[in-house]
Order: structure tokens, then sequence, then C-alpha cells
């Protein structure tokens, strides 16, 4: 019997919204690293000669700070952050650890601009370096903070490193300065404890603990490096100050500021994107790796483009048979690994949308919705006792199901609901918990009458699916019920949706979230939805 035991066996997950963020990394990275390289080349005609890294670091930046603050803001995004009262103002305020982690990202950002600029190595290298020594930080971190590592993230990571070791060889094409051995060392350092802090105090379900982490950490990062920049500038010494009293002055009424802003707006794009596949609930060596194929793919991109338009040299053999490798990684971190699951999840849909559809008028009413109850197409959730995470999953999917067919759920007929709930163990007659009911009140679910009620052969014949709240329960629904296995499954087919008993009313929100969110996914699968006829 499986039971889930650990942090990251209840967080395992397959969803694909991953590689719609790591297209968007790629698709900002490409020019970004393409527009900085050409920058510091002096390769754009408009721009009369190449601007130095330290010249270039001060207008990005400072697009970076208004791109982020706009996009927060746009997001509406300030409220997930912690807040102070200063002058009897309440003001978004990071907690200390997460200021920590914007110092680090700080370093991060202002690094990974100016390593782009160190004569002698090429985009494809600096992003080996760079990418190479994080995927080797991966493995480290997850065990440091005791995060479970799977076969296919091991897979990808030890692919890619072996691609890392392969562009590090092709050793006639690059040469590294102290300065750039600095720089790179600045950056790994950055992220080895930005990870760490990541993994304590985020990647994990709770999409508000997350955003918190993401807000905090961006209103310190990119703001403090502005500041540190003009710190710098005046009072440092040496070229790289000589470069950021430039960048600050002359340098933003030149020709090439537009460029700067550019890479800066660019910048924000892929760090948003970057920090986003980072939070990723699953471990750091799935998610980096993710990250890493992304950025070198990118990198692969955007030599192109300089080779097609101002002739640059094109990547090297070993550097091309290194992003080959990148791909293949990618492939182990695909759903390639799930194939029979979402083929099993594509033809429920298929049969299930096919079946309700058969009974749907062009705007259902609470009549046919009657029908389809009357027609055996049930959803049943089960948990232990029926007092707690089963009522609220039923709760919330009569709400889901009154919201997509149009309906007022007070409309629902008590007797005759299409979501039902039921347990294994159960004190027969028992009211939902209190604390479940106010989580309910508190996501704006009507709360119905309720009476714990144990799982019955009868019960389970009568229902469509059965949606078990972890793996323990439904393979005690199968030992009991056999001839109900092809249709019960878990409600988070990758993890356990845990009881939140006796952990306070919090604990009991987030469950409610975690619920309404699984039960939103599960019933897209089987497209339970009004349905247009033409």
């Amino acid at each position: 019997m499986k039971i889930a035991n650990s942090m990251s066996g209840r967080q395992r997950t397959y969803g694909l919204g991953i590689w719609a963020l790591g297209l968007g990394y790629f698709l900002f990275y490409a020019p970004y690293s393409g527009l900085t390289r050409a920058l510091s080349r002096g390769l754009l005609p408009a721009i009369g000669g190449p601007v130095n890294g330290t010249v270039l670091l001060p207008a990005s930046v400072a697009a970076l700070v208004v791109a982020m603050l706009v996009f927060i803001t746009a997001m509406g995004w300030w409220k997930f952050a912690g807040h102070r009262r200063v002058f009897g103002i309440s003001v978004p305020f990071p907690r200390r650890l997460t200021f920590l982690s914007g110092v680090c990202l700080a370093t991060i950002m202002g690094t990974t601009t100016l390593v782009f600029t160190f004569a002698g190595v090429s985009i494809v290298f600096v992003l080996v370096l760079l990418r190479g020594g994080v995927l080797i930080i991966a493995p480290a971190v997850d065990l440091l903070v005791g995060r479970r590592v799977r076969w296919f993230s091991w897979s990808a990571m030890s692919i890619s490193t072996v691609a890392v070791l392969i562009t590090l060889g092709d050793a006639a094409n690059y040469s590294l300065s102290l300065g750039a051995i600095l720089t790179v060392a600045a950056y790994l350092l950055a992220y080895f404890i930005k990870f760490q802090l990541m993994s304590k105090m985020a990647k994990t379900e709770d999409q508000d603990a997350n955003l918190r982490y993401f807000v905090e950490e961006q209103m310190v990062a990119s703001p403090l490096l502005l500041l540190a920049l003009v710190a710098m500038a005046f009072v440092g010494f040496g070229e790289p100050a000589i470069g950021f009293r430039t960048g600050l002055t002359t340098f933003l009424a030149s020709d090439a500021v537009f460029f700067a802003l550019l890479v800066g707006l660019l910048y924000a794009g892929l760090c948003v994107c970057t920090t986003l596949i980072f939070l990723d609930r699953r471990e750091n060596t799935f998610c980096i790796p993710m990250h890493c194929g992304s950025s070198m793919l990118a990198g692969i991109a955007a030599s192109y483009a300089l080779n097609i338009g101002f002739g640059q040299p094109q990547p090297s053999a070993p550097q091309l048979t290194g992003a080959g490798l990148i791909i293949v990684a990618l492939a182990f971190l695909s759903p390639l690994h799930h194939l029979r699951r979402f083929a099993a999840r594509l033809r429920s849909w298929i049969g299930l949308r096919n079946r309700f559809a058969n009974v749907a008028p062009a705007r259902m009413k609470a009549e046919s919705l009657g029908s389809v109850v009357g027609s055996g197409r049930v959803l049943l959730f089960v948990c232990s006792g029926n007092t707690c995470r089963s009522p609220i999953a039923a709760a919330i999917g009569n709400a889901e199901i009154a919201s997509r067919f149009h309906i007022p759920v007070e409309s629902l007929d008590s007797a005759k609901l299409p979501a039902v709930s039921a347990g294994i163990s159960v004190t027969v007659g028992s009211p939902m918990n209190h604390d479940a009911q106010e989580a309910l009140r508190l996501l704006g679910i009507p709360v119905m009458p309720h009476s714990a009620r144990n799982l019955t052969v009868e019960l389970a014949q009568e229902v469509e699916r059965i949606y078990c709240m972890t793996e323990a329960h439904r393979n005690a629904v199968i030992g009991m019920i056999p001839a109900a296995a092809a249709k019960t499954q878990c409600l988070d087919p990758n993890g356990d949706v845990e009881d939140p008993l006796g952990s306070g009313l919090a604990a009991y929100v987030n469950c409610a979230r975690r619920i309404h969110s699984l039960v939103r996914i599960r019933f897209d699968e089987i497209g339970l939805q009004a349905q247009t006829q033409s």
C-alpha cells in the first residue's frame, strides 16, 4: 500500500504549465543574450562602437526595475507580500530570508548580463559555464533540504552534465579572464544560497506562499542592484566604477541607450519565467535542467542569429553536441515518461465527454442536470471519516458544476446532488467539521447540510467516478469493491490530499484551495461543462 510520507511525495505533480514557462524563457532569452552580445561587440551600426558591460548595466537594470514593479502591480500580486505599517501606512515588506534571497538574485542579475560582455567567450560557452554549474548545484540542494529526486530528474541532470563536459572540452574556442572567472563564481554561489532559501520558504502547492516569495524577492533584487551600481559608480574606483559612472551619465544620451533599455525589459521577462520555473513544486533537479535546457537552446538560436546577421562564428561541433544532449535531457523531463497516464486520461475524457454531451442542451438548466444525476452520472468523493476532506470536495464540486451549467447552486436538489461524498470508516451521522465549514465559507462556497455516511457497494455502483483523497483510500475502496476499480482514482493522482485535522483554520483553507484546483482539473478531464449545440 502506498502512503505519502514526505513533503516531496505529497508535492509531486505532472502539470504542463512549466513547459509554457520554458517556452517563454526561450523567447525572452534568445533576443536578450544576442542583443547583449551585439552591444558588447559593437555589431549594431547605430550605436557607434562596442558598449562595455559596466556601461550597459545601469540603464538595463533601471529598465528591469520599472518592468518588474509594473508587472507585479498589473498582476495584483502586492497583496501576497508581507506588510508592515510605516508612519501609519501599510507597505509591502520582505521577510529576512527573502531579503537575503533578493540579495542573491541581485547578484545573479548583475553577473548574468556582465558575463556576456567578456571577450574571448561565446554565448554558448558562457551558458555552459553558468548552466553547468547550476546543474551540479541542483541535486546538492535537493539533498540538503530533503527533497526526493526522481529517476527522470537524475537522468536529465546526468545527460546535461555530460553535455557541459563535452562543451568544456572545446578549449580551442574560448579563453577566460580572471574577471570572467570571478563573475561566474559569484553567479553560482548566489544560486547555491538562493535555491536553499527558496526550497525552504516556497516551492509548494500553496500558490500564495510561492507568490509571496516571488514578490518579496523581486521587490528587493532589482532595486538593490540599481542602488549598488549607483554606489559603486560614485564611491568606487578603477575601471568598473568609471564604466558605471559612464552608464549613469553620458551613456544615457547616446544612441545605444534604447538597446540597453530593451536588454533590461527582455531580462525582466526571462526573470519572471525563470523564477516561476524554479518555484514549481517539483524538485530542483527537475526544474533546473528545464531552465538550463531552455537557455542553452536559446543561446544556440542567438548564436546563429548573430552568425547570419553579423557574420559572427557559428557554434562549434562540441557546442552543438552539447545542445543536442540537452534536448535529450529535456525529453526525459517531458510527459513522455507518463505516456500511459496521459493516454488513460485522454480515453476517460473522450468517453465521459460524449456521455455528458448526450444530455446537455444549449444551456443546461437544473432539469437537465437532474437528468444527468438520475442517469447515474454522479461524482463521489471519498476520505476516511467523511467529515472534512470529502465533504469539502463535494461542496466544491457542486458549486463548480452549478457554475459550469449556469444555474444557482441553491437550486440543486439536495436529494439528487451531482457531487456526493462518503467515508471508509465513518461515525455515521457526524456533521461536517466546523473548520471545514468555515474554510468553505471563506472561499465563497455554499455549505449544504451534511451527515457522514459510509461507502457502500450500492453507492459505488450508482456513481460515474470515485475520487479518493489518498492512495490509501483508493486501495481501500478497490479492496472493498473490486468492481469499482476502473472508475476509482485519486483526486490528485500525483500525491495525497493530507488531512488538516487539528492543524488550524489556515490548514483547512489551504486544503480547500488545493481541492478546488484539483476538482477543476478532474472536471475538465471528463469534459464536465454545458455544451452548445449547433
